[in-house]
C-alpha cells in the first residue's frame, strides 16, 4: 500500500502542473497566431478593379467608412459574411488578396436607368424609379430625362412621377447601352410622345409601339444620316414591323 501511495502523489502533481501550463501554452499559441495575422496581413493598399462610374478613391473611402478592419484576411471574411456593397449603384463587391498587404477589390456596378436634373443636382434612379444617388456631375452614357412632372425627390424613395414612364425609360436606356448610342436626353410630351436628343439630331419616336425595334434600328439610322447631314430631325413615329417608315427633316 505504501508503494502505491508514493507513485500516485507525483502523478497528481504533474496533472496540476499541466492544468496550469496547458492554458498558458494555448494562450501563447493564439497570441502568436494573432500577432502573425495582424502583422503579416495588415492592409498597406487597395487595388480597385472593374469600376465604370465610381472612382477608385470613392470605393476606398466607402469601404473605410463601414466596419473597416485594416487587415486583408479580416476584410475578406467580413465581406463574404456580410456581403456589403458600400455604394448605391454597386451590385456586389468581391475581395481577395494575392499580396497579403494589398486588398484586391472587384466591383460590379448596377445599371443606372436614367437621371433627372433636380435643384441643381443630377439625381440618378434605378429600374424601379427609386432615387438612389445625387451628384454634381453627369455620368457619360446616362440620359437626362425631361418633360415629366413630379413634386419632390427623396433619396431611397420612388420618384413620384405622374404617369407610367419608368418601364419605357428602362427599355430606351438599355438599348442605348447595348448599341453604344450617343443619346443625351429622353424627352416626354406624354407617354406616347417621346423624343431623343443625340448631338444636333432630334429623334422623334412617337409612341411606345415597336419601341425596342425602333431603338435597335436607330444605330444604323444615325450612322447613315451623319454621313450627309450634321443636324436635323429623324422621324420614326410611323415605324412598324411591316413598314419601316423613317423620314429625315433638316
Amino acid at each position: 500500500m505504501e508503494n502505491t501511495e508514493l507513485t500516485l502523489v507525483p502523478e497528481r502533481k504533474k496533472r496540476k502542473v499541466w492544468k496550469i501550463i496547458l492554458p498558458v501554452l494555448l494562450l501563447l499559441i493564439l497570441a502568436a497566431g494573432s500577432a502573425y495575422v495582424v502583422i503579416c496581413y495588415s492592409i498597406e493598399g487597395m487595388l480597385i478593379t472593374d469600376t465604370i462610374t465610381y472612382s477608385d478613391s470613392e470605393v476606398i473611402h466607402a469601404i473605410q467608412s463601414e466596419y473597416y478592419i485594416p487587415n486583408t484576411l479580416a476584410m475578406i471574411i467580413e465581406n463574404r459574411i456580410l456581403g456589403q456593397t458600400y455604394l448605391p449603384f454597386v451590385e456586389n463587391i468581391t475581395m481577395s488578396c494575392e499580396d497579403p498587404h494589398i486588398l484586391k477589390v472587384k466591383v460590379k456596378e448596377k445599371f443606372r436607368a436614367g437621371v433627372f436634373k433636380y435643384m441643381g443636382k443630377y439625381v440618378y434612379f434605378n429600374e424601379e424609379g427609386i432615387a438612389m444617388e445625387s451628384r454634381n456631375h453627369l455620368f457619360e452614357g446616362v440620359p437626362v430625362v425631361t418633360g415629366l412632372e413630379y413634386d419632390k425627390m427623396v433619396l431611397g424613395e420612388k420618384i413620384p412621377v405622374k404617369g407610367n414612364y419608368f418601364r419605357t425609360i428602362v427599355v430606351i436606356t438599355k438599348k442605348i447601352v447595348a448599341y453604344g448610342l450617343d443619346i443625351s436626353e429622353i424627352h416626354f410630351e406624354g407617354e406616347n410622345n417621346i423624343t431623343l436628343i443625340s448631338g444636333d439630331y432630334e429623334i422623334f419616336l412617337g409612341s411606345t409601339d415597336y419601341l425596342e425595334d425602333k431603338m435597335s434600328k436607330l444605330a444604323s439610322v444615325l450612322e447613315t444620316v451623319s454621313r450627309e447631314k450634321n443636324k436635323g430631325k429623324i422621324d420614326m413615329h410611323l415605324y412598324t414591323d411591316e413598314k419601316e417608315i423613317i423620314t429625315f427633316h433638316e
